[in-house]
């Protein structure tokens, strides 16, 4: 019988692990191992237990199987354990077999949901308190499936995304941690996150929401709406006060708004949400500032639209793209 860490077991029998560990244990209860073991356990426990008891063998049984049959990752093929019979049965449920039933029902509580968009897909998930996110292109949400008796609500994002906050029934905070070791805390708001390389973006649309560090939190900024604020590897910047926080999400809405942005910002979104490699041939554009507004549904739209507005010549070659003046 293979060798699973005792100290670990020990901790799960003393429903003492933490939601990473039962995982870790009720993935091993789904390996032939991890049967033989529960079985083994289990027949030991039988031995000393008293038929004092109100389950059913019946019962009994019906609840190994669903245990053993939903912590694998394939479906099993149950066979009855030749130590289920009488009532004393029921009696080995008010030790190990429970101890295991309660730690598949903290795993699946405490399992989390990743949503991670591809290039270019824009795409709405509804959360379990029904407030909303929409993930922008290249995008990563993870949350806990299960938010019943929690302190907090709580995700976690990469990427950009579009946050519709509804106030809690009972008053508890939305947390929106960062790659960025940043922390966003909203109690019902509506605000744009960015969040990559090493900056971090913050356009509060409604409500009013509180930004701080993980590692200095007593340094927090409250904003307003219409704030606009970035953090750039950890040095806070506000940047703007009162702009117009719809130009931020307006991807949402199937086009990129721009005002005064210059062609190595407008080459770096076009990386982080379509997934290409942009080449400006001309070294000038760099230090241009453009504003203006082009559909984003479709890349090659996207890539037209930005032609006429600014007439360049641009190409789309495989996965690169080039822009230049239309006189080269």
């Amino acid at each position: 019988m293979e060798q699973f860490d005792q100290s670990l077991l020990h901790k799960y029998q003393r429903n003492q692990c933490t939601p990473e560990e039962y995982e870790r244990v009720l993935e091993w209860f789904a390996t032939p191992e991890g049967r033989e073991y529960l079985d083994t356990v289990m027949t030991h426990d039988f031995d000393l237990a008293t038929p004092d008891v109100t389950m059913s063998a019946s019962q009994a049984g019906d609840l190994y199987k669903r245990i053993l049959d939903t912590t694998g990752r394939e479906q099993l093929h149950y066979r009855r354990p030749r130590w289920f019979t009488g009532l004393k049965v029921a009696a080995v449920l008010s030790g190990t077999l429970l101890l295991a039933y309660g730690g598949w029902k903290i795993y699946h509580q405490h399992r989390s949901t990743i949503i991670q968009t591809a290039y270019g897909e824009v795409r709405t998930v509804v959360l379990p308190d029904q407030s909303e996110v929409t993930l922008n292109g290249n995008s990563t949400l993870r949350y806990t499936g299960n938010w019943e008796g929690r302190k907090d609500r709580e995700v976690w994002v990469e990427g950009e995304a579009y946050f519709s906050v509804r106030p809690s029934a009972v008053p508890r905070a939305f947390l929106v941690h960062t790659a960025s070791d940043m922390k966003v805390e909203v109690l019902g708001t509506t605000f744009n996150l960015v969040d990559r390389h090493g900056r971090m973006q913050v356009v509060l649309n409604s409500g009013k929401v509180r930004l701080h560090s993980n590692k200095t939190p007593e340094e927090a900024i409250i904003m307003q709406p219409g704030d606009l604020v970035e953090y750039k590897e950890q040095v806070r910047t506000k940047v703007k006060n009162h702009t117009n926080p719809q130009r931020y999400s307006s991807w949402k809405r199937n086009s990129l708004q721009f005002e005064n942005a210059s062609f190595a910002e407008l080459a770096q979104l076009l990386e982080d949400t379509y997934g290409v490699t942009v080449e400006i041939r001309d070294t000038s554009l760099l230090h241009q500032e453009f504003t203006g507004t082009v559909p984003s549904q479709q890349m090659d739209m996207l890539l037209e639209g930005l032609s006429q507005l600014f007439h360049l010549k641009v190409s789309h070659i495989n996965n690169t793209v080039i822009i230049e003046e239309k006189n080269k």
